[in-house]
Parts: structure tokens; sequence; C-alpha cells
């Protein structure tokens, strides 16, 4: 089953510049089914999260190549890395030809925005106001999701141009797809 996620942390890029992903810390992860099933995952569950991620045909989220899946993988080892995954932003990056932002694809392609961002998500951690962390994020993966669908089943999203004018372009999610060597068809000698 295909699943779509988005993780929020207890801290962000402030860190100075020695900081990495491997200092990131997961406040939050939200998880919601192609059946429209939502999972919650804490800091503290992140381990019950390991058997949903292992057995979903496809991880699908934004940006989870540089972000997302690297901050799981402080939690669930390295193996996580080489489930398959799919990052709606490699192919509207390749599409567009400089990397969008999610807020930017959905308030052009079908009017809805995202209700905050990564750093509101830290700052309800540190003053406890999960209820507000939780909604932020299950509301991005809800936009993801949304995202991924209309552009599998119109083959096109839209953007913001440079100018701010909205664009329409063709778009082929399986550009992002990440898949292990096996399924690939490539071999790894690492």
């Amino acid at each position: 089953m295909m699943i779509f996620l988005d993780v929020e942390t207890q801290n962000d890029w402030t860190g100075g510049a020695t900081f990495s992903v491997k200092d990131l810390k997961i406040s939050y992860m939200g998880v919601i089914d192609e059946n429209g099933k939502e999972y919650d995952f804490w800091e503290k569950d992140m381990e019950k999260s390991r058997a949903l991620l292992e057995s979903a045909s496809m991880i699908v989220g934004y940006n989870i190549f540089g972000f997302d899946m690297p901050v799981i993988a402080n939690y669930l080892n390295g193996d996580v890395m080489n489930l398959p995954q799919l990052d709606l932003m490699v192919p509207a990056f390749k599409a567009i030809g400089f990397r969008p932002k999610l807020d930017s694809l959905t308030t052009a392609t079908f009017g809805e925005s995202k209700i905050g961002s990564g750093a509101d998500a830290v700052r309800y951690y540190a003053s406890g106001d999960f209820d507000s962390l939780k909604k932020y994020c299950m509301e991005d993966v809800r936009l993801t999701k949304k995202l991924y669908e209309f552009g599998r089943d119109k083959g096109y999203i839209k953007y913001y141009d440079k100018s701010g004018f909205i664009k329409e372009v063709k778009i082929d999610w399986k550009l992002g797809e990440k898949l292990p060597p096996e399924e690939s068809g490539m071999l790894s000698m690492f």
C-alpha cells in the first residue's frame, strides 16, 4: 500500500555551520495511506512506525530524499533509506527547472495553501502545543497526497513562475522514484 508522510522536528537548522540532518530529532511524523487512513507517530513511537514503512509499496513525500527519510534513519537506521520512495519535489524540479515549495505548487494547482511552516512546527513543539503541531503536519501530508493524486490523474501540475504567473507543466511522478537496487534493476557494490 502506498503511504504519504511528513516529518516535523524538535529543532531546526539554526545550529550553525556544523549542523547536519543527524542532529535533527523528530517531534511528530504524520502518515496517511492511499485509502485515507491516518497514522500518528511521535518521537517515542518511531520504532512502531517501522512495520508500516517496511510494508509500504511506496513512501511518498515532498523533499523526503533530503529531509524526512534521513531524519527517520536517525531512529530506524539507514536501512529505511533503501525502502521504495517517491519524492514529489524531484519531478517537479525536473519539469519546472527550479525547486518549488510545496505551498507554491498546491496553491497554484488547486488553490489550497499550507497552514504554516516548518519553523512554526518547531515553535509548537517547544511550547508544548502538540495539537497545533499534529494539525500542521497532517495538513502537509494531505496536501502532498492531493498534489500526487492531481498530477497522477491529470498528468500536469501548476506552479508560479519567477514572475509570479501561474504556469502549467506536464508531470511524471515516476521521475522521483527511488527503488531498492533489486527493484530498479541496478546492482550496488556497497
